[in-house]
């Protein structure tokens, strides 16, 4: 019996097509870390700064996904001319007038159509994780201080058992009763502190998650240059066919656009190539420090 081909299910709207491709890139996806945060102390500084970091991570996968449709949209923008250049030697004789028509025709179509990077700019993401690294650095040196000062606190009651102890064996036959009253109030001493220190240690171990995912910041930098160039590359190519479309059809302007779009053409494809490679990079740091924070918040939560 042949079965049905599964349905496919179309998105036809651009956004909501994006924001299904985001759910399958970002992990762990935003339900999980609800469902997390839900259990958290919802007022608490701690709370507040892990929901920072998980909206800005979410965002920063968001950047990189409509990246990624920006070097899918620039290589589409420069394949006609790609395959014209590919069809004519670089040390061809002057232009036919057919190909000179051709050339002409594709560079208005590539003149009509936008900088697939101009609106690409990181600046404000990347000011958001440096301004939640400074908190997290800032909440980091509190932890530090308490967790010390825990140390020391338990130290000084091992010393006050110990005296206890001594002073206990001296005058047991005079003072008994108190002796028993004081052993037992700071016996339990140490395990208050111990408790104290184990839920410091659990907030210390989030907020260093937090802070090696803020290291995404240094992917973002990157990315914020190799789109700042390659706008820029775009829009010299654009103001070399301006230069050769306001000239009309003259075989001399066009065959001299031609070849600087030829010189060009290998450190275009270069940049684009290392845009998405350091896309991909961003989506990994930022799906391993997701995982990695959500790993402490639940181990956390656990009874």
């Amino acid at each position: 019996m042949v079965q049905a081909p599964p349905q496919v299910h179309h998105i036809d709207d651009e956004d909501s097509h994006h924001r299904h491709v985001l759910s399958q890139v970002l992990q762990p996806d935003s339900h999980s870390v609800h469902e997390a945060l839900a259990k958290a102390k919802p007022k608490s500084n701690l709370t507040r700064l892990v929901s920072t970091y998980f909206y800005h991570s979410e965002t920063a996968s968001d950047f990189c996904l409509r990246l990624s449709r920006s070097v899918h949209r620039a290589r589409h923008l420069y394949a006609p001319l790609s395959d014209l250049l590919a069809v004519l030697p670089a040390s061809a004789p002057p232009l036919s007038q057919p190909q000179c028509d051709r050339a002409y025709e594709l560079f208005l179509q590539f003149d009509r159509e936008e900088n697939p990077f101009a609106l690409s700019r990181l600046h404000r993401l990347r000011d958001d994780f440096s301004d939640l690294k400074r908190d997290i650095q800032r909440d980091l040196r509190k932890c530090h201080s308490r967790i010390r000062l825990f140390r020391h606190s338990a130290a000084g009651c091992a010393l006050c058992f110990v005296a206890v102890a001594a002073g206990t064996v001296v005058v047991a036959s005079i003072v008994f009763v108190h002796a028993l009253v004081g052993f037992s109030a700071l016996s339990a001493a140490p395990f208050c502190v111990t408790r104290q220190k184990r839920r410091e240690l659990a907030r210390l171990k989030q907020l260093e998650a937090v802070e090696n995912g803020t290291l995404v910041v240094n992917d973002i930098n990157t990315i914020d240059s190799l789109v700042d160039r390659l706008q820029t590359a775009v829009e010299g190519d654009k103001a070399f066919v301006r230069f050769a479309l306001d000239r009309g059809r003259e075989r001399h302007p066009i065959q001299e656009v031609l070849n600087q779009l030829r010189k060009n053409q290998p450190v275009l494809e270069h940049l684009l190539g290392d845009l998405e490679q350091h896309i991909y990079f961003c989506f990994y740091s930022v799906n391993m420090a997701r995982y990695a924070l959500l790993k402490a918040i639940c181990s956390h939560q656990t009874p």
